[in-house]
């Protein structure tokens, strides 16, 4: 039966200390995470004064706060259901103090330098915490030692407005790394440019840049490989949002680029469409950008889109094949326990796992829209509501029995088991 209850902060603290489990490396890549979180701690994002960041972030909750306040316990034969203890491996803070991890990828087979087991996790910010900065992926070892994949450089040329690495990473079959860029020069949107998609070596060398004008600022990805080629989509989060001085449009969208690749040659577009459109986006105090974020494709061509500002999960159909864009699509599920959901994850039942951005929840969602388990996956009491802006990347890990998530507040990877 599902049981839905209020919440209160002693039951917040039984759960807390009946099913999270953390498990640091090494006491030294602890306090690196630790440290590299500093900027969080009184919730003023580098780049804006307090008074801006209290009057943004005093603006940027809503009704979906109210979420973070019910529970909805995971339904027998849900991907969730028995799972209650959240593991951390590691800080994904590397020596150049790279902070904010965004993007998380499992690797599942030996290339280059990555072998199979290895997680790789892209930054966002760089050690002054200045949103758009961060240029590492560091790779979580399955022994839980942390090496940096890629070191890619700042000012990279063919990159409009620099790099900062969000959560559009994928790793291709053929060993290509895309990771997205929106950038900025000191934290601020004023200074953000269009981005790009980078390519990345298996042995983590920077091999080109994809750009164009049907990418404004790529903010999440999704790949669907055959080899040779591949279909990506990338959610595009900044295309009139710099003009709009805070003020939200509805210019979000998805785009789909087909690839070709080979073990030797850096993919290429040979095709572009745009397959959804007119999704809301505005600047923002502590995530620097919301927008459409978080994707999923099943196998039979159905694309899930986490539209973050209208608080729902978005249905784009026949995304493989579609000559045409699906506007803002259907609407799977809203409300309920979503709370403005972030990154997003296919779960091996073939239900959609969402992230919530207001607070550390992962919700699962079946492919008929029903909302049948969260978790909160990040409780940290210092964000108002808890959790909040601390849970961002999610993935399925390589063995399909756990969650990997990158926490926020303290700059780690984390398995949910």
């Amino acid at each position: 039966m599902v049981r839905i209850v209020e919440f209160n902060s002693v039951e917040w603290w039984r759960r807390r200390a009946l099913t999270v489990g953390v498990s640091m490396l090494v006491a030294g890549v602890a306090m690196a995470g630790v440290a590299g979180c500093a900027g969080k701690q009184d919730d003023t994002p580098a780049g804006l004064d307090t008074a801006a960041a209290q009057s943004l972030n005093k603006a940027q909750f809503s009704d979906a706060d109210v979420q973070a306040k019910t529970r909805l316990e995971p339904q027998p034969g849900s991907f969730l259901y028995g799972k209650n203890t959240v593991t951390t491996f590691a800080s994904t803070t590397p020596a150049n103090g790279d902070v904010n991890p965004y993007a998380i990828w499992p690797v599942s087979q030996d290339i280059g330098s990555l072998r199979s087991g290895d997680v790789l996790v892209s930054n966002f910010n760089n050690k002054s915490n200045n949103q758009g900065t961060g240029t590492t992926i560091v790779n979580v070892h399955p022994d839980k030692s942390v090496s940096v994949f890629a070191s890619i450089p700042a000012n990279l040329s063919d990159c409009p407005g620099g790099v900062g690495l969000t959560t559009a990473m994928v790793v291709l079959k053929e060993g290509w790394l895309l990771v997205g860029s929106l950038p900025s020069t000191d934290g601020k949107i004023d200074t953000a440019g269009n981005g790009c998609l980078i390519t990345v070596d298996p042995t983590g060398r920077v091999a080109g840049t994809l750009t164009g004008d049907y990418l404004t600022g790529p903010w999440d990805a999704v790949v669907d490989d055959r080899g040779d080629t591949a279909t990506l989509f990338v959610t595009n989060t900044f295309a009139g949002v710099k003009a709009a001085g805070g003020n939200q449009v509805t210019k979000g969208d998805v785009v789909r680029l087909t690839l070709h690749q080979t073990p030797t040659s850096a993919p290429q577009v040979t095709a572009h469409t745009v397959v959804a459109d007119g999704l809301p986006e505005r600047q923002d105090a502590s995530a620097f950008i919301k927008g459409p974020t978080g994707l999923a494709l099943d196998s039979a061509g159905t694309l899930y889109v986490g539209d973050n500002l209208g608080n729902r999960v978005a249905v784009v159909d026949r995304a493989l094949t579609r000559t045409d864009s699906a506007g803002a699509g259907t609407t799977l599920s809203s409300g309920g326990q979503l709370a403005n959901p972030l990154g997003m994850a296919l779960a091996p039942n073939g239900n959609i796992l969402v992230a919530n951005a207001t607070n550390g929840k992962i919700v699962e969602i079946t492919p008929a829209g029903k909302q049948i388990g969260e978790f909160f996956a990040n409780e940290d009491v210092g964000q108002d509501p808890p959790g909040n802006g601390d849970l961002f990347g999610i993935a399925v890990n390589q063995t399909k029995d756990g969650i990997l998530l990158v926490n926020d507040d303290t700059n780690t990877l984390s398995l949910l088991h």
